[in-house]
């Protein structure tokens, strides 16, 4: 019994295989060490960022000087919109409509959960419908429209608040109609149907 197991570790291939099984236990550890003082020195980054933004510095010049992209998703989301937010509280629209636009097109590539996906598109294209509509781009706003694949009775409503306030009433109609059309109650109907117009 020990003659065959001497023979079994002096086999090449055996100490190959070792030696291979050694060298991956290494690589992995290290590649985990490198990740974890990646994902360190990334929110740190991100805490600082914050910091940032609780200062009296103007959004266009943090948009200017910070770095907002991360490899982390939630950091550049959450980085991002508070930023957004800070310039819709400075009246700088169009740096949040920028923002706004930005965060919406890469959640579609995210992985994140659809139920949370989906809230949150329905949050950014309302604000950048609004912000559309305070910037007077009505071809900007019909591009997001029409780009959308909510299908929801928020977005349905909200696309015919939109084309409502640019008097477009025959099409806004449509869009309330669809949110009628849906599984909602019969008060949320009513309030709806308010809207319309004649």
């Amino acid at each position: 019994m020990l003659d065959q197991l001497e023979k079994f570790l002096k086999n090449k291939y055996t100490i190959f295989s070792l030696v291979g099984v050694v060298i991956l236990i290494i690589a992995l550890n290290v590649f985990s060490y490198f990740k974890t003082e990646k994902n360190e020195a990334e929110f740190l980054r991100f805490v600082e960022i914050n910091d940032a933004f609780a200062s009296d510095i103007e959004s266009a010049k943090l948009s200017n000087e910070l770095n907002l992209d991360f490899e982390n998703f939630g950091y550049e989301l959450i980085s991002k919109s508070v930023l957004a937010k800070k310039a819709l509280e400075e009246e700088n629209f169009e740096l949040a409509l920028s923002f706004y636009g930005e965060l919406y097109s890469s959640l579609k590539d995210s992985g994140i959960d659809s139920g949370t996906k989906q809230v949150l598109q329905e949050q950014f294209l309302e604000n950048i419908l609004r912000l559309t509509m305070q910037l007077e781009l009505y071809e900007s706003g019909i591009e997001y429209i029409e780009e959308s694949n909510l299908n929801s009775v928020r977005f349905f409503e909200l696309a015919g608040d939109f084309y409502k306030y640019y008097e477009n009433y025959e099409i806004a109609n449509k869009w309330y109609g669809k949110a009628i059309d849906s599984d909602i109650t019969d008060a949320q109907k009513n309030l709806i149907r308010l809207k319309l117009s004649n």
